[in-house]
């Protein structure tokens, strides 16, 4: 368990990715001067973007190529919300581009982040199990045994101690 590379986790990852850059462009989309993208659609995009990157998931990515990603994603989400918009549409180019590049930018940063400490989690739960495996104690009964045997006679004891003497200095043995 060195990195969350596994299936499971690459869907977990890749869902995380496309909802966050679905709900940043939908919103970048609305500031912009676009109108607001039905459900219906953030929704298939939403799936066709995390089936997408899920298959990019199979390692750690950096910030550049977070970032490339999410531009491009961006630039599809644009044409995508531009073409399934009912109405008259004529926003503000500049202003649609800048706030989808401030998406872009927000949503890289935020994944980044994510991604470093979902790995660096990891990373530090694998050293602790590694450890605790290295360290493993091993417990082996002791190699003397107490022996009850029979139970000592009532005049056991005073013959036992009649036979020590504790007078006088220690001796050597």
């Amino acid at each position: 368990m060195q990195a969350p590379t596994t299936l499971r986790w690459r869907v977990l990852r890749a869902s995380v990715f496309a909802v966050l850059a679905t709900l940043l462009a939908a919103l970048a989309h609305g500031s912009g001067g676009g109108h607001p993208p039905d459900p219906a659609v953030l929704l298939s995009v939403a799936l066709l973007v995390g089936g997408t990157v899920s298959g990019l998931a199979d390692r750690r990515r950096n910030g550049l190529e977070i970032t490339a990603m999410l531009a491009g994603s961006q630039l599809v989400f644009h044409l995508l919300f531009q073409v399934t918009s009912h109405g008259p549409d004529h926003p503000d180019l500049p202003r649609m581009v800048a706030f989808h590049l401030i998406a872009a930018l927000a949503s890289a940063w935020l994944m980044t982040a994510g991604e470093r400490t979902l790995f660096q989690l990891f990373a530090a739960l694998y050293r602790v199990l590694a450890s605790a495996r290295s360290t493993r104690q091993v417990w082996l009964a002791p190699s003397w045994t107490a022996f009850i045997g029979h139970r000592p006679g009532p005049g056991s004891g005073a013959r036992l101690a009649a036979s020590v003497s504790r007078r006088g200095p220690p001796t050597r043995a």
